[in-house]
């Protein structure tokens, strides 16, 4: 049975959110050098964003596992999957999360994070839709 999340949990959420699309901005602002033209500080802040986004995300998805759904996770990579399964990601859009997690981009190269990121920030966007479209429906459901 599909518990509603409490109002402080959909609070939470929102933080996370916000957090996610600060550096969403932030990373647009830097992404639109090409790499070479970047400097030590923006490369750093660039993998600094992403692991940001990364833990904002997932703690998103472990609030909203635990709340609505009363249910925890083992770790991060799993979690997108477990949104998925329960029909508030695409599959596609998990697949995508969790290899993001997975492959630890922040890791790499330098030049390998800022084409990852490039690419990946989309990703990021069509999480938050589908996160606050799920949030929408158990406000309805109150």
């Amino acid at each position: 049975m599909v518990l509603p999340p409490a109002a402080s949990s959909n609070e939470s959420v929102e933080a996370r959110i916000r957090e996610i699309n600060d550096a969403i901005q932030l990373l647009k602002s830097i992404l639109v050098k090409r790499f070479e033209e970047l400097n030590i500080y923006e490369r750093l802040s660039v993998r600094y964003l992403i692991i940001q986004m990364v833990e904002a995300s997932a703690s998103i998805c472990i609030r909203i596992l635990l709340n609505a759904y009363n249910e925890t996770v083992e770790g991060f990579p799993q979690c997108f999957t477990r949104l998925s399964s329960k029909g508030i990601l695409p599959e596609e859009l998990a697949s995508r999360l969790r290899n993001f997690l997975v492959h630890r981009y922040w890791t790499i190269s330098d030049e390998k994070v800022y084409e990852s990121i490039k690419n990946g920030l989309k990703d990021f966007e069509e999480f938050i839709i589908h996160i606050r479209s799920f949030l929408e429906r158990m406000e309805k459901h109150e």
